[in-house]
């Protein structure tokens, strides 16, 4: 007697009919928030880090060092273009070294200021900023559904933020940290439209490293081995951000990603 096979098993010819592929949109909105938890996270590890006794400039280049090397070595396994053509890297570069860089440089010196709390809800203002600076160029088109997404977002900050008590230069740069990233994300939407996202984090990542490298090596600061488990964690957590945010962007825009 013969054995009956089970449905599953009734040749992949049907399996892989009845699957479908998800939905770009869909993909893109699950993949920013992936990335919100990972860019979530930087603040905690970055408190644990000034605490191993680690300065800024050469905590975020090690950082960012981690980050490309992650980056690159998925770009490998996976068999993707691991060089671009010239424009895109200059492009690319620029985004790494002045954009995001300064971006995080003044995330990090809020940290230094004010509690991780109050960086984190002032910096999640971007959201605000990305949509105004979008509409004002005419990246995006003017959509209600995206006015009231940030109505409702900015006003849940609003309801659970208070004055720190240590003064309002902690919360300025975390302010300044979001005014340029929502650059970063526009101009990044820019950029990456024919470039493999990947690629284009890690190249993104090696230019913030060398920019943050070459700022540190002439101030001379340091990072004690204590705080090195501290920036691997910052460099595993913005290779998974910068990896799903860039393909979030390519498949959602820069304003729903954010």
């Amino acid at each position: 007697m013969r054995p009956r096979r089970s449905r599953s098993s009734r040749g992949g010819r049907l399996g892989l009919k009845d699957r479908h592929p998800i939905p770009r949109e869909l993909a893109g909105i699950a993949l920013a928030l992936v990335s919100a938890v990972a860019f979530g996270t930087l603040a905690i590890f970055g408190k644990l880090a000034y605490r191993a006794g680690a300065e800024p400039l050469p905590l975020l280049a090690t950082r960012f060092a981690f980050a490309a090397m992650l980056l690159a070595g998925y770009v490998v396994v996976t068999r993707r273009r691991l060089f671009l053509p010239r424009r895109e890297l200059i492009q690319l570069g620029a985004l790494g070294a002045f954009g995001y860089a300064g971006e995080t440089v003044f995330f990090f010196s809020a940290l230094q200021r004010a509690t991780a709390a109050v960086v984190s809800l002032v910096f999640y203002s971007y959201p605000m900023w990305t949509v105004l600076i979008g509409f004002a160029t005419r990246l995006e088109p003017f959509r209600k559904q995206l006015v009231v997404a940030l109505a409702l977002g900015t006003g849940g900050v609003l309801l659970i933020f208070s004055l720190p008590r240590g003064g309002l230069v902690g919360p300025l740069l975390a302010l300044a940290a979001a005014f340029t990233v929502a650059i970063f994300f526009l101009a990044t939407q820019l950029v990456i439209v024919n470039i493999d996202p990947i690629s284009s984090a890690m190249w993104t990542a090696v230019s913030a490293a060398l920019a943050l490298g070459i700022a540190a090596f002439t101030t001379r600061e340091s990072l004690p081995i204590e705080a090195l488990p501290h920036a691997f964690a910052l460099g595993v957590a913005t290779a998974v951000a910068f990896a799903t945010v860039y393909e979030a962007i390519v498949r959602i825009g820069s304003l729903r990603a954010s």
